[in-house]
C-alpha cells in the first residue's frame, strides 16, 4: 500500500514460524550469548585493569545476563535478519551479530537491494511487541503498533543516522584492512564500504521499520488502520521509508519458550 503520495509503503506478511525455525532462532540466541560474552569478558577485564588502584584486587564477576526485554529485542533483530535475507536482500551489517544483545546502539541492521541496475542501501529497525501487547485491553491494539512503528521512525533522526552509518562504514574498513594485511578476500565488503560512502556523502538510503506482532493481536481493521500515521517528518535527504508488520500465529509462543530457556543467560 502506498503511503503519504508515494513518499513510502506500507506491508503486511504472514509468517511461519514452525519447529524448524524455533531451531534455528536456538541457534542464533546461542550464538549471540557467545558473542555478548566474549566481548564484555573483555570489556570487564579492561574495566578492572584501569581501575585497580580503586577497587584493590579483588575480581568483581561484571557480566550481566539477558533480561527479558533485552531478548525479545533480540529476537526480533534476528527474524528481520532472516526475513530479509528471505527476501533475497544482502546483509551488510546484522548489529545482533556483532553485540550479541539488543540494547547496544546504533542501526539494527544494514543491508543492499538491487533495484534495477543499481543497489540501494537499506536500514532496518526491527520492533518486537510482546509482553505490553499481551498485558493491554484490545481497544489498544492499535494504538501500541502504530506506537511501535513511530519509535522505529524516530530512531532515524538524520545526524544519528548519519554517526550510526559512519560507525558500520568505520568497522567494515577495519575488516578490509584486516583482510588485506593477511590475504584475505575483501572485494565483497570494498563495495559494501563503497554504498556506505554514497550513502553518508549524498545522505541517500531507504529506511525500513519492521514491527512483530502475533497473529492474535492482529484483527483486519487494526491491519488496516496501522497505516494512518501522519506524514513523519524526515529532514531533507534522499530516503523512502517503508514500515512492515510481520505477523504469525506462533510468535508468541516461541518468545515465552526462549525467554524461559534464556533469560538470565550469559
Amino acid at each position: 500500500m502506498t503511503l503519504w503520495q508515494g513518499a513510502g509503503e506500507g506491508n503486511f506478511y504472514d509468517a511461519i514460524m514452525d519447529d524448524e525455525f524455533g531451531k534455528s532462532l536456538k541457534i542464533n540466541i546461542e550464538e549471540a550469548i557467545r558473542i555478548k560474552q566474549e566481548r564484555q569478558t573483555n570489556r570487564s577485564r579492561i574495566a578492572v585493569i584501569n581501575n585497580l588502584s580503586e577497587r584493590g584486587l579483588n575480581f568483581v564477576n561484571e557480566l550481566s545476563g539477558y533480561d527479558q526485554n533485552d531478548l525479545i529485542g533480540l529476537i526480533g533483530e534476528i527474524v528481520t535478519d532472516d526475513f530479509i535475507i528471505n527476501l533475497s536482500l544482502e546483509t551488510i551489517f546484522p548489529k545482533w551479530r556483532y553485540t550479541g544483545t539488543s540494547k547496544s546502539r546504533g542501526i539494527d541492521l544494514v543491508a543492499r537491494e538491487r533495484i534495477g541496475e543499481e543497489w540501494k542501501l537499506m536500514l532496518y529497525e526491527a520492533k518486537h511487541l510482546h509482553d505490553e501487547i499481551r498485558n493491554s485491553a484490545e481497544k489498544l491494539y492499535n494504538n501500541l503498533l502504530r506506537g511501535k512503528f513511530e519509535n522505529g521512525i524516530d530512531e532515524f533522526e538524520s545526524e544519528k543516522t548519519k554517526l550510526n552509518l559512519a560507525y558500520v562504514k568505520m568497522k567494515l574498513g577495519d575488516f578490509i584492512r584486516l583482510g588485506e594485511a593477511t590475504g584475505t578476500d575483501v572485494g565483497i565488503v570494498k563495495e559494501y564500504w563503497s554504498l556506505i560512502s554514497v550513502g553518508l556523502r549524498e545522505d541517500r538510503y531507504r529506511i525500513n521499520i519492521v514491527v512483530l506482532a502475533d497473529d492474535e493481536y492482529c484483527k483486519d481493521e487494526t491491519l488496516q488502520s496501522i497505516f494512518k500515521i501522519s506524514n513523519p517528518t524526515m529532514e531533507e535527504g534522499n530516503h523512502f521509508l517503508t514500515l512492515t508488520l510481520i505477523k504469525t500465529i506462533h510468535l508468541e509462543k516461541m518468545t515465552d519458550e526462549m525467554c524461559l530457556a534464556y533469560v538470565g543467560a550469559i
